[in-house]
């Protein structure tokens, strides 16, 4: 007997879906039977990447520097997972970080659990911060929050890393393989962490 897809039946939201490395996750969860909702500022790359990524994809204009239009965000259909992929810089972001992240939450507590997953380039501590600070408040929830750092600066590997790499860690940590993880911070920069 065959298996089903390891998403199948869950619905997942990529906020920068329209970069690169969004289009890249969005496609790994799609690939894996997820539904997608997928977020950016641009309507014109919003189109081409639902065009990319075929029918249960769906796009929503959306700045997180903006809180109206993260709370327009937000609003959508409850979501089992959340790759929040957009850059946090500066205080604006990262309240439209902690905004959505506290009005998406209920949603998945009411579904039963679901995964957070909070993508930064380069360290930053007021995202790690949070991360910890919500596996701890949402953990008895079945609600997981865990970051990937995204590097690309220079790193023991000597090499730039391909967004697919960047990815699949992102996508490991949203699945149910990472039943057990919460509050990591997970290093996908070719080691520039230990330099």
């Amino acid at each position: 007997m065959q298996s089903s897809p390891e998403f199948s039946g869950r619905t997942a939201m990529v906020t920068e879906g329209t970069s690169e490395l969004g289009r890249v996750t969005a496609r790994l969860l799609k690939e894996a039977g997820a539904q997608l909702i997928i977020s950016g500022r641009d309507d014109a790359a919003g189109r081409a990447a639902v065009n990319e990524l075929g029918p249960g994809t769906r796009f929503i204009a959306a700045d997180l520097a903006d809180l109206e239009s993260v709370d327009h965000l937000a609003r959508q259909v409850p979501v089992d997972i959340l790759i929040n992929n957009a850059d946090v810089v500066g205080a604006d972001t990262l309240a439209g970080l902690y905004f959505l992240v506290s009005a998406v939450a209920p949603g998945m507590i009411r579904l039963g659990g679901g995964a957070i997953v909070n993508v930064v380039a380069g360290v930053t501590d007021a995202v790690t911060a949070l991360t910890r600070c919500w596996a701890t408040e949402f953990g008895a929830t079945g609600v997981r929050v865990n970051t990937v750092v995204a590097g690309s600066r220079a790193n023991p590997l000597g090499r730039v890393g391909r967004p697919v790499e960047i990815a699949e860690p992102i996508v490991f940590l949203a699945s149910s393989r990472a039943s057990f993880i919460t509050g990591a911070t997970l290093h996908a920069d070719g080691g520039a962490s230990v330099g």
